[in-house]
């Protein structure tokens, strides 16, 4: 006759449900240590201190100057400023910097500059993607025809540099900038 008695399986249990409590014990001690970690890492200063300012650029008998701006009026020039200082002692390579057009401005074309060298591109869709300029889309006329179109600077939506020069340590900056008009 065979017959199953209850005490093996009890205790091949017992000894699952023990090695289950000592892996949960096991997992919370190293979920516990990862979140100390990246609290340690949240907490510690950034290698990279960035700032933005915006000017409005004034014209006076054909010089221009830039005056810390405060309030804005429709037609005004804006230049903005993206400074970028390294606060580490070693330097970053691959630094990219990243502007808005904000919402009632529009880009003015070719007013982007940076002090190293770097490669430029823009965003028509928030900020999302990024190309080269000119941004150029296809487009099917009434009649059928494929036509590419280069789509207007006053439907960028960001600007952003991929800087080729390493970011030096010790404070070492970088200076970009770009100009929108108020609309």
């Amino acid at each position: 006759m065979h017959g199953l008695t209850t005490e093996p399986a009890d205790t091949v249990f017992n000894v699952i449900e023990d090695r289950m409590n000592v892996m949960k014990k096991m997992i919370h001690a190293a979920v516990l240590s990862v979140s100390l970690s990246l609290s340690a890492i949240v907490v510690a200063e950034a290698p990279v201190h960035g700032t933005m300012e915006a000017f409005v650029v004034e014209t006076n008998k054909g010089k221009e100057s830039l005056k810390v701006a405060e309030q804005v009026e429709p037609d005004q020039l804006v230049e903005y400023h993206l400074t970028y200082v390294n606060k580490s002692s070693s330097g970053i390579s691959g630094l990219t910097v990243v502007g808005p057009v904000p919402e009632g401005t529009s880009y003015v074309n070719a007013t982007a500059a940076s002090e190293v060298a770097s490669t430029f591109r823009v965003s028509i869709d928030g900020g999302v993607t990024f190309e080269e300029e000119p941004v150029v889309r296809e487009v099917i006329k009434a009649n059928g025809e494929v036509v590419e179109k280069i789509v207007p600077v006053d439907e960028y939506t960001h600007v952003q540099w991929q800087a080729d020069a390493e970011l030096k340590g010790k404070g070492g900056s970088q200076l970009y900038r770009y100009r929108v008009r108020v609309k």
